[in-house]
């Protein structure tokens, strides 16, 4: 696989989050919009009815409450006011509540009056409209069982906005202005506004929904009050003397006073004889405007019996009397409800963009499985092209599924296989085909392939006259003896057996974008296809942390390094995998070099759309040995022609828990100086610096449910530890504990890797240990000599299904290691272990 490796089992926040999104997300889209469109309410029905608006402006004084309610009853003499409410600060009809004797409603009836004439005045335009959408938001216009879910639904909000902040810190811990402004484009464009609309939103949706329980769940509402409620409130007057009417021009009178600046004023008149009138008003000097003060009037003299302020409350008190006020921002002003407005209006992106990554994803898992198993399952024919490939590391796999894709997407029939699947006789069955094949060891096939190598490979049938084919070779330089050798010997037996190539073999070394681009661009004229992308590109990240693990080591430094995600999140790794890191030079180096041939540091080149100086921009370019007339000549094309530093591929040393990945890395030495990639990773690179990274499956070395079902032998040295402690991680997270570490190094006091990590889960009962260090003894004794020597042990774990994973030099332990066990199973068991898939190597 390769971007597959996004698709295994995630973090279950992140599982709880998506699920949440889903299931609950329409309705938050729908009490969302419902309440961004509630926030101005009274602002959209005044736009609505300016003429309206435009009557409640005369000029002429207002009519008193009095004299309101004399002329309403005057008109309606059956009718008893209860109540009377109207806003002083904006234009607003007076609205009574009223009862009549044949009423049946608790609530009684309503009229809107103009506060000038009493005349009655028709509901505003839009007004029946605002009260679906009320009650939309707060019950999905569904009685109480749609109360209930709108509630369950803001408590999954809550969790959303949690979960969601944790898994955005998980991503990016430390990267500022990258939590508030979206980087990706194309297919990552959905996620980044997810998370970082979700960062704005964030207060906003807390706050909202943490209010909005208190209207939907009783209990949530009684908590509220035991926690935050005072309990000491004014206490209701009662009257000496019964009062049948209440006298509303004394009732007026004495509150008049009070309620000149005031935002907005509610009288409800008592329905007993005892009862004090309750005025409630929002002074003009208030918080916000729902921080409303209450007065207890006597209904008879006028006079006020007491009062309870809202700036006299408590903390606690005035918290449960905001929480309106808090629920749609107007606490903190006009500014609030404006940006709870935007927050409620982007629910909607929300639920779009869960719902595109969701998609995504099940397309990602489709096309995991989709293209290999299409190409498979095709059957052959003399139209078919064959595409097969021999991978150790994941790379020609990689290469080879583009390559099939390419081809499907042109309308070519395709299939792909692994060659180690292959028998040469198969290859009869096609005309036209493809390999895309790697060199493992000291110019070995990968070992899937060894089968196929030995049969085609060292034999002269079958004949395959019918045949045209392409090659391309994957290699690495740095072993001159053993470049391509594998790829060279697939092409002479091919040429030895009659096939004819299409066109010269290609050869890439190191993962050579250029070479890589050749093949692409020479498929494409051939089959008449657009041309792929060579590979997929890097990720930015950033070295988080670093960590020598061998002080005073006699070797050379080996250091552990955690690199954390800069960009929309690239995805998820199995244990097994590899990180590609694109090195820099030394920054001196860059110096010496500009300095030797006489280029000037601070020009000007652009790369990509950024300007920058040559220093700088030559940090991550091949340097050639001579530049002087052509970089004079024309500096810019000069520098467009010179080929990026070749990735570098390290075991990832992790599994994914969200905290990026990790790698081991030692210090390479040569010439008199230190390797490029190692050297700037341990000594140059400064912690937070980007590093460049591209993540690959490793089909050859990783997990999957058939080795974590199984006993696992986990046998390397140096570096290797790296990719054994990523499977080590990922069988005890799956439960399994029955797995065997052989690891050797030099000496146990300097070069015991991860020592206390491992010691621990020795103790835990879930790994056997046995580190074996050459140069504590007399005798220099290396983990194929310790494999040796427990034969019985190693033939009773393999005789019970144990499968093993070998990984560290290809020189030396690599070669030792295969020696020791075809001793102890004997060369056909051995055979046997690879067709099974039992031997899984990542050696470099």
């Amino acid at each position: 696989m390769t971007l597959r490796d996004r698709l295994r089992a995630l973090h279950p926040i992140f599982q709880l989050h998506w699920l949440l999104g889903i299931t609950a997300g329409s309705v938050l889209v729908v009490v969302g919009v419902t309440g961004g469109l509630m926030s101005f309410q009274q602002d959209i029905l005044e736009w609505l009815n300016p003429a309206t608006v435009e009557r409640l402006r005369a000029d002429t004084p207002r009519l008193s409450p009095p004299e309101l309610v004399a002329r309403y009853h005057e008109a309606h003499p059956e009718h008893r006011v209860s109540s009377l409410f109207w806003r002083q600060d904006r234009p607003y009809p007076l609205l009574i509540g009223y009862d009549t004797p044949e009423s049946t409603d608790q609530r009684g009836g309503r009229a809107l009056l103009d506060p000038y004439t009493a005349e009655p005045m028709a509901q505003p335009r839009g007004q029946w409209t605002f009260g679906l959408i009320r009650q939309l938001h707060e019950r999905l216009a569904a009685g109480r069982t749609g109360q209930i879910i709108v509630g369950i639904s803001t408590i999954t909000l809550v969790v959303l906005s949690i979960s969601g902040l944790y898994l955005r810190w998980q991503r990016r811990p430390r990267q500022g202005w990258r939590w508030l402004w979206p980087r990706a484009l194309g297919g990552k464009l959905a996620g980044e506004w997810h998370a970082v609309l979700g960062v704005w939103a964030l207060v906003a949706y807390l706050l909202a929904s943490l209010t909005g329980l208190i209207w939907s769940f009783d209990w949530y509402r009684d908590g509220a009050n035991a926690l935050f409620a005072s309990g000491e409130t004014a206490a209701h007057p009662s009257l000496e003397a019964p009062v049948a009417d209440p006298d509303l021009e004394r009732i007026w009178a004495g509150i008049a006073p009070e309620m000149a600046d005031a935002l907005s004023v509610f009288i409800r008149l008592p329905d007993e004889p005892s009862a004090t009138v309750d005025v409630h008003y929002v002074p003009g000097d208030a918080q916000h405007r729902f921080a409303d003060s209450e007065l207890f009037v006597h209904p008879g003299t006028g006079e006020i019996l007491g009062r309870e302020s809202f700036a006299e409350l408590g903390f606690g008190d005035k918290l449960l009397a905001s929480a309106y006020a808090l629920h749609m921002g107007a606490f903190f002003g006009t500014p609030g409800v404006v940006f709870m407005m935007l927050a409620s209006l982007a629910m909607p992106v929300f639920f779009v963009t869960g719902w595109l990554l969701y998609l995504r994803r099940r397309r990602m898992k489709r096309q995991v499985a989709a293209p290999t198993r299409r190409a498979v399952d095709a059957a052959p024919g003399e139209q078919t092209v064959l595409v097969a490939y021999a991978s150790q590391s994941g790379l020609a796999q990689r290469i080879a599924t583009q390559t099939a894709n390419t081809l499907q997407q042109g309308g070519r029939a395709v299939r792909m296989a692994d060659l180690g699947a292959l028998t040469p006789t198969c290859l009869r069955a096609h005309r036209r085909a493809l390999f895309v094949v790697s060199t493992h060891g000291e110019g070995d096939a990968p070992v899937a392939a060894r089968h196929f190598d030995r049969r085609f490979c060292h034999a002269g049938e079958p004949r395959l006259e019918q045949l045209d084919y392409a090659l391309l070779c994957l290699g690495d330089s740095d072993y001159a003896d053993s470049y391509c050798a594998f790829g060279r010997r697939l092409d002479r037996s091919l040429r030895e057996r009659g096939a004819r190539t299409l066109l010269t073999p290609i050869e890439v070394d190191k993962a050579d974008q250029h070479a890589l681009a050749r093949w692409h661009a020479a498929l494409a004229g051939l089959f008449g296809v657009a041309a792929a992308r060579a590979e997929p590109a890097f990720s930015r990240w950033r070295l988080a942390e670093r960590a020598v693990l061998n002080p005073a080591s006699l070797g050379t430094p080996t250091a552990w390094l955690r690199l954390t995600c800069d960009e929309a999140p690239p995805g998820e790794w199995r244990a097994g995998d590899i990180a590609e890191i694109r090195p820099h030079h030394a920054g001196a180096r860059v110096a010496a070099w500009l300095d030797r041939h006489g280029l000037d540091p601070c020009a000007m080149v652009v790369r990509g759309h950024v300007a920058m100086n040559l220093q700088d921009a030559l940090a991550d370019r091949q340097l050639p040995e001579t530049a002087d007339a052509d970089a004079r000549a024309d500096l810019q094309a000069w520098y467009d022609g010179l080929p990026p530093l070749a990735a570098r591929d390290y075991s990832i040393a992790n599994i994914d828990a969200g905290r990026g990945i990790e790698l081991v890395v030692r210090l390479a030495c040569h010439d008199g100086g230190t390797g490029v990639a190692s050297g700037w990773l341990i000594e140059h690179a400064a912690l937070g610096a980007a590093v460049d990274v591209r993540l690959r499956a490793n089909p050859g070395f990783r997990a999957d449910a058939d080795a974590l079902a199984r006993p696992a032998l986990l046998i390397g040295n140096g570096t290797g530890i790296a990719g054994l402690r990523a499977h080590l991680q990922a069988r005890i997270a799956a439960g399994r504990h029955d797995s065997w570490l052989i690891f050797g190094e030099r000496q146990r006091a300097r070069d015991f890797y991860f020592a206390e990590e491992l010691t621990a889960r020795e103790r835990e009962g879930r790994l056997r240990l046995d580190p074996v260090f050459s140069r504590d003894g007399e005798t220099r004794r290396h983990v194929q000599h310790w494999l040796a020597e427990r034969a019985d042990v190693v033939r009773e774990w393999l005789a019970a299904g144990a499968i093993v994973y070998v990984c560290g030099s290809h020189e030396g332990m690599a070669p030792g290691v295969t020696a020791a066990l075809a001793e102890i199973v004997g060369d056909a068991g051995l055979d046997r272990l690879h067709a099974e898939g039992r031997i899984r190597m990542d050696v470099y």
